[in-house]
């Protein structure tokens, strides 16, 4: 029996730290920047693995270069692809696994800066996911120890 107490709270504990946490980190936006110059006719591939979150990425770039964000799943799924100098583009991460690619292609015959600011804002669905149903399933096995530990109280007088 003090091992089942143990094990509900140890449950409902964690599934409340998770709970707070992600409230907590899901309240403050992380943020990411970075700067590359293309030379004439360059490209460059940036890989992230990124949480599922919504996802803010602001485009600054000195001409006009061809963005594309997209990830791999056995598949390209492309998200965004736009031949611009600027831009502000929201994605909503679905997965955390995932490889999320932003491509950018400079076609001109001359250098050009690109600044990417990238931001990342709202709640990681996937700890808010496990944190209810942690909760939930720590509080189902709580009612269903006190209704038996009721039940043999009540059996026995």
């Amino acid at each position: 029996m003090r091992l089942i107490k143990l094990v509900i709270v140890f449950f409902l504990t964690f599934s409340i730290s998770l709970g707070v946490a992600t409230v907590i980190r899901g309240l403050i936006p992380e943020e990411l920047t970075s700067g590359i110059t293309l030379l004439p006719y360059e490209s460059y591939t940036a890989i992230y693995r990124w949480p599922p979150r919504f996802v803010r990425i602001e485009l600054r770039s000195s001409d006009k270069i061809i963005f594309q964000v997209y990830y791999t799943n056995h598949e390209n799924h492309t998200i965004i692809e736009k031949y611009t100098d600027r831009g502000l583009f929201t994605i909503n991460v679905r997965q955390r696994r995932l490889n999320y690619y932003i491509l950018m292609q400079n076609t001109l015959n001359k250098s050009v800066n690109v600044n990417l600011y990238i931001t990342f804002y709202r709640f990681e669905k996937d700890f808010a996911h496990l944190s209810i149903i942690l909760n939930a399933f720590s509080i189902s096995f709580a009612y269903v120890y006190l209704s038996i530990k009721r039940s043999n109280i009540e059996s026995q007088d």
